[in-house]
Parts: C-alpha cells; structure tokens; sequence
C-alpha cells in the first residue's frame, strides 16, 4: 500500500499581501485555473496600488510577466495623466462601491496605449474588511477603433448631400439619412420600416424587382438613371448606385442605395442639346440663305443680260441703212418685249425691297376679287393660247374684300403664269373663286411639273427656286411667290402651295378676309 503524498506547503504569505477567505483545496485551484484561463486581464492590489496577483491574460495585455509585475505600483500600466483617475477609483473601492464597465486606457510594456474596459471590486478578508482590489480588464481597441469607423461612417452619411438609403432583400427600408428626407419629403422615423415602393412610381415596380434580383446574386448596380417619387407626388430624375449589404459571415443580407438628383443636370443638359440643335439650325439656315443669294444674283445677271442682249442686237441692226421694213418692225417689237421683261424684273426687285424694308403701301378700297382675277386671266391668256394651254374658271361672283386691286392683281398674275409657266404644252390650269362664311378662297391648279416635297416647305421663301441653275429651262428670278406671300399678308390673308409630287401638278390656296358689310348692304 503507497505512502499518502505529502501535501505541498504553501508558500509563505507577504506581509503586504491582503489576506483572501481561506477555500477548501480544490475550490482555490479551480478559481486559480479559472482566472490564468481567462481571456480578460485580471490583476489584485491592495488599497496602495501594489500588484499582488497577475494573471496570464494580463501578461499578454499588458507586455509584462508576472514575475515582473508582482509587487510594483499598479502605475507600472497607467499613463501618467489616468493618476488622479486612478486615486478616484480606489477611493471609491475603500467606500466598498464596484466600479462597473469603467472605459479608461492603459499602457503596455512597449509603450503601446490600451484602450480597456475595467470592472473593479473590493477584495475583503476573512472578518469582512477591505484589504485590496481586484481588476478585471478587457481589451477594447478594437471595439472602440470599430466604434469609431462606424461613427465616422454614419456622420459621413449624415453629412452627405446623396441619398443614402438601406433596405432588406424583401425591400424594407432599414436606414434613410438626411438627404433622404430632403428629396423624398419622409423622415427617417416615417420611412424606416416601410417597403421601398414608399417612393418607387408605379410603372418602375418591375425595374426595383430586377435591381433587387441582381443584389442577392451578388452585383453591383452602378449610375442607373431612373425616376423616383417623393411625398408630394413629384416626380424626381436620379442616379443610382445600389450595392449588397453583407453580413459578418459575408451573406448578402440587403442592399445599399446611394441616390443623386439629376433633374437640374439634365434640365441643363436638355437644354444645352436643344440649343447646340437650334444654333446648328440657324447656321444651316444661314448657310442656305447665302447660297440661295449667290444662286439668285447668278440669275438675276442672267435674266437681266438675255433680254439686254436682245435690245442691244437689233438696236445694233436697226442701224445698218439697208434694214427692210418688216424686218424693222420684227426688231422693233423685240426691242419692246425685251425692255418689258427688264422692266417686270426690275420691279420686282424694287417690290422685295420695299416689302424687307417695310415701304411697300396699299391703297385700301372694297375690292370685287371676281373682277380683279378676270382683269389678270386677260393679261395670262396670249401666254395661255401661244402654248394651247386651257384655263378653266370657276368663279363665285359675290366675293368682296377690303384690298389693292393692284396689288391683288399683281397676286394673281404671278400665279396663274406660273401655273403657264410650268404646264406643258395642251395641258390644262383652273382657277377658282368661292365665297365661304369670313374668308373668300382662291385657288390656281396646273396640271404641270409639281413640287419636290424637300422644296414645297420653302416655296414662298426670297432668293428660293427649285431650278436655280443658269442652264434650267424656265426664266424668271424667283421672287413672285415670295411677293404673294407678303401681299397676300398684307392683307391679312394666307397662302398655301400644295403638290402630290414631281409630274403632278401643283395648287396655290388663297384666302383674304371678307369686306364688312357697307352701309345699306343687306345683313
């Protein structure tokens, strides 16, 4: 039978050391295993600050062995400015209080600072009396570096001037910072809670359905223009960029929305489109113009030089003493119609410069229009017969205006010689007269040429033809119609040109305003 195994005497106790309640043997082993297992620091001192117990957490904290720290001041860990803080806590263990979750910070072996939540409680001897204190001490570097990103993190999304919103994959709102509130018009107590449709339009459900598909497979949805509503029904244009939440195991938990109000960018951005359009408008315009002034003054030295070469030949020959006399009388006649055409261009010419600067004057009077298109058919007619041209009338004889019978007619012999002009030979033009309820119509169809669609917009413009070669097969400057369009406005009246296309004719629409009744004209 062995020898009962001597029991260990225990070392001899420090006279400084504060006496503990005496425990059964393996009471006071468990407590010792328990407290050098500990992940917190755990350190016992008397009431004057020296170290009497130093577990190996503490060790690991603070950078120094037991061995070195038994016996030395506690201000062997304490930063010089934490002393009064220091006094102030034993104070208050000699009043018997226990410090609870105290957050301070300490300093470690190799200087390092230690930001540490402390817990601090009497130690009491066996009659009950306080010999010391025990220090419980757990790291919270991190939690407080954590604490302070996540600060950091929330004042940046409280400051910022984006939307920052969060919500759960099943579309909950879960966070909604202060710009939020500013756009959308809910406060954070007022969404949070709410499904995201709280300020999602109608029509955009399916698109939040598919942004929220992309976030659980794990995508990002970045600069995705979209429209949102806010409280008062406004309709707002934004930028979105919507990204996974994650959680500590990296599962995808929500989705984070960073939200910009693009409606003022895009007003502009429209606006600037708009103008970039117009001005490039205005320089084809302008560009249009100048050519159509270049290919006008080609033809007006052409049109004014044909008829002048004519004059001058036979007035050339008209001087040779050996001329017979029809042959006079042949050259005579060509001297006549040369000087006419010279004559009629000029004063077109001189009538567009009196419509842009505003002179051109009409000699108002109760006007028949009947009798003003008769007095044109008859001045139309030898150009009509010489081409065998049949022109057909259709006129209503009770259709009076308020007009220049000159002008009007001047109106009218412009557009019924163009629709001679333009109609082949034995083809066939009509004019119409019809009296309606405010306005009296006139219209002049040919059966000619017609109009190209690309030019019909811009048939009553100045300096305009279709054909404004030197080599094209009809003479003329191109500036009658723009002269009926500004008579015609002149007298408050319209004039429209309508054509089925090349080779099939064309019609002008003339209306003017009726006359009001004169005195003694029935009602």
């Amino acid at each position: 039978m062995k020898a009962p195994r001597p029991r260990p005497t225990p070392a001899p106790r420090r006279p400084d050391a504060p006496t503990q309640p005496d425990l059964p043997g393996d009471a006071a082993a468990r407590l010792a295993a328990i407290v050098d297992a500990s992940d917190d620091a755990i350190v016992t001192e008397t009431l004057d600050g020296i170290i009497t117990s130093w577990n190996h957490a503490a060790e690991r904290m603070y950078g120094w062995p037991a061995s070195a720290a038994l016996g030395r001041h506690v201000t062997l860990i304490i930063p010089p400015e934490r002393y009064g803080e220091e006094a102030d806590v034993l104070a208050r263990v000699r009043a018997g209080e226990v410090v609870d979750h105290f957050e301070t910070v300490r300093v470690t072996k190799g200087g390092h600072l230690v930001d540490i939540s402390l817990t601090v409680a009497p130690v009491k001897d066996s009659t009950g009396r306080i010999v010391g204190a025990s220090k419980i001490a757990r790291d919270i570097t991190e939690r407080r570096r954590s604490d302070e990103t996540r600060a950091r993190l929330a004042a940046i999304v409280d400051s910022s001037e984006d939307v920052i919103v969060s919500k759960t994959l099943n579309g909950v709102i879960t966070s909604w910072n202060p710009a939020a509130e500013r756009m959308f018009g809910w406060t954070a107590a007022e969404a949070i809670g709410q499904p995201i449709t709280l300020i999602v339009p109608e029509e955009r459900r399916a698109e939040e359905d598919e942004v929220i598909a992309r976030i659980r497979r794990g995508e990002r949805v970045e600069h995705f223009d979209t429209v949102r509503i806010t409280r008062d029904r406004r309709l707002i244009d934004v930028s979105v960029t919507v990204s996974p939440v994650r959680d500590s195991a990296g599962g995808i938990v929500g989705a984070s929305k960073i939200a910009r109000d693009i409606t003022e960018p895009r007003r502009i951005e429209e606006e600037r489109r708009q103008l970039l359009s117009r001005e490039r408008g205005a320089r084809e315009e302008a560009e249009r113009a100048n050519r159509a002034k270049d290919e006008f003054l080609a033809v007006v030295s052409h049109e004014l030089r044909t008829p002048l070469n004519g004059v001058f030949g036979w007035a050339r020959m008209l001087q040779s003493a050996d001329v017979d006399e029809p042959t006079r009388q042949r050259g005579l006649a060509a001297i006549v119609r040369g000087a006419a055409a010279q004559v009629r261009l000029i004063e077109d010419l001189l009538d567009v410069s009196r419509v842009v600067t505003g002179n051109l004057r009409l000699d108002l009077r109760r006007v028949e229009l009947r009798n003003v298109i008769e007095a044109a058919l008859e001045t139309v007619r030898p150009e009509a017969a010489a081409k065998h041209i049949e022109i057909v009338e259709e006129l209503d004889p009770a259709a009076t205006v308020m007009g220049a019978a000159d002008r009007l007619q001047q109106v009218l012999w412009n557009l019924l010689m163009n629709a001679v002009k333009f109609t082949p030979r034995r083809g066939r033009a009509r004019v119409g007269l019809r009296r309606g309820e405010t306005a009296a119509e006139i219209t002049v169809t040919d059966s000619g040429e017609g109009i190209g669609p690309d030019v019909l917009p811009y048939i009553f413009d100045r300096f305009r033809q279709e054909d404004s070669s030197s080599t094209r097969a009809h003479a003329g400057l191109g500036l009658g119609l723009a002269l009926v369009r500004h008579i015609v406005e002149l007298h408050g009246g319209s004039v429209t040109a309508e054509s089925p296309g090349k080779g099939r004719g064309a019609t002008f629409v003339v209306r003017l305003p009726l006359a009001p009744p004169a005195r003694g004209d029935g009602p």
